[in-house]
C-alpha cells in the first residue's frame, strides 16, 4: 500500500509504494510531476524494490516553491529524499533529470547502485539556439512542441499532464529551460558515478538522438558498466508512450544490477 513521507521543515513530499530492502526513485522532467511514471510503474516488476516518486520544486504539486531553479538545488531536494529512505537505491531520471540524479548517485556512491536515463538532457547542456530554446519558455509553447513531437501519447495523459504544466509558474519554466539547456559544470568532465548506468531513449526522439547519446553522454561514464538501449516507435518521452516496454528494460537492468551484485558477495 503506498503511503506518503515528508522532509521535516521543507515542502518536500514523497510517495512509497511497495516493500523491499532497496529504493527505486523516479525523478520527472520538465513540465511534468510525479504521476507521469505511473503508466511504467504499473508495468513494472522490480522485485525487492520500493518505488518513490515526488514532485520536483516548481513542478506539480510544488508549482508555488520558490528559490533558485538550479540543479545543484535539485539535487538537493533529491539527496535528502535518499537519505530519508534510508537504504540502497537507484535513480531513475528523464530528460532535465539526467543530470540530477548523475549528481546525486555521485555524492552517494555507497548507497547508488545504478542509474536509469531515459533521454537525458546532457549534464554539459543540450546547448539549443537562442530561436529554438525560446519555444520551451512557456507552458502553451512547450506543449505544442510535446503534442507535435508525440503523438502516440494517450490523449487522456497528454490532458493530465497539461493541466498540471498549467500551474507552474511562468518564471520557474523559463528558468528551468535555460538550466537543462546551459548545464552543469560537472557535464564537462568524466561522470563522478562509476557504477551501472542504463541509457533509455527513443528511436525517433528530435532532441537526446542518437548521435547526442553517442558524443555527449554516454563517453562519461564508464563504459564497462554502461548499458544502451532503445524504444522503438518512440520519442523524448518513452515512458508515456511506450510505458510497458520502459518497464521491461528497468526490470532487464535491475535483475542484471542484482545478479553482478550477489556475485560479489
Amino acid at each position: 500500500m503506498a503511503t506518503s513521507a515528508s522532509i521535516p521543515n521543507t515542502d518536500i513530499a514523497f510517495r512509497r509504494d511497495h516493500d523491499g530492502p532497496r529504493a527505486l526513485v523516479f525523478v520527472h522532467g520538465f513540465l511534468d510531476d510525479q504521476h507521469v511514471w505511473d503508466p511504467v510503474l504499473a508495468d513494472l516488476s522490480a522485485p525487492g524494490f520500493e518505488t518513490v516518486q515526488f514532485d520536483q520544486a516548481g513542478f506539480g504539486r510544488r508549482a508555488a516553491a520558490t528559490g533558485p531553479v538550479t540543479f545543484d538545488r535539485f539535487a538537493a531536494d533529491l539527496n535528502a529524499i535518499v537519505d530519508a529512505i534510508g537504504k540502497p537505491f537507484v535513480l531513475v531520471g528523464h530528460s532535465m533529470a539526467g543530470p540530477v540524479v548523475e549528481l546525486v548517485a555521485a555524492a552517494r556512491p555507497q548507497c547508488a547502485l545504478g542509474l536509469i536515463l531515459v533521454a537525458p538532457i546532457p549534464t554539459a547542456g543540450a546547448r539549443l539556439p537562442a530561436g529554438v530554446i525560446e519555444s520551451f519558455k512557456s507552458v502553451s509553447g512547450f506543449l505544442d512542441i510535446r503534442r507535435q513531437a508525440a503523438p502516440s501519447t494517450p490523449k487522456t495523459e497528454f490532458e493530465r499532464i497539461a493541466a498540471a504544466a498549467a500551474n507552474t509558474r511562468p518564471d520557474s519554466v523559463r528558468a528551468a529551460a535555460d538550466m537543462w539547456n546551459n548545464g552543469h559544470p560537472a557535464g564537462d568532465r568524466p561522470s563522478g558515478f562509476t557504477g551501472p548506468v542504463l541509457i533509455l531513449s527513443g528511436t525517433d526522439d528530435p532532441l537526446i538522438t542518437a548521435e547526442v547519446v553517442a558524443s555527449a553522454i554516454a563517453p562519461r561514464f564508464d563504459p564497462a558498466e554502461l548499458t544502451l538501449a532503445e524504444i522503438g516507435q518512440s520519442t523524448h518521452w518513452p515512458h508515456t508512450e511506450r510505458p510497458a516496454a520502459v518497464a521491461r528494460e528497468i526490470d532487464r537492468f535491475l535483475a542484471g544490477r542484482l545478479a553482478a551484485e550477489a556475485a560479489e558477495l
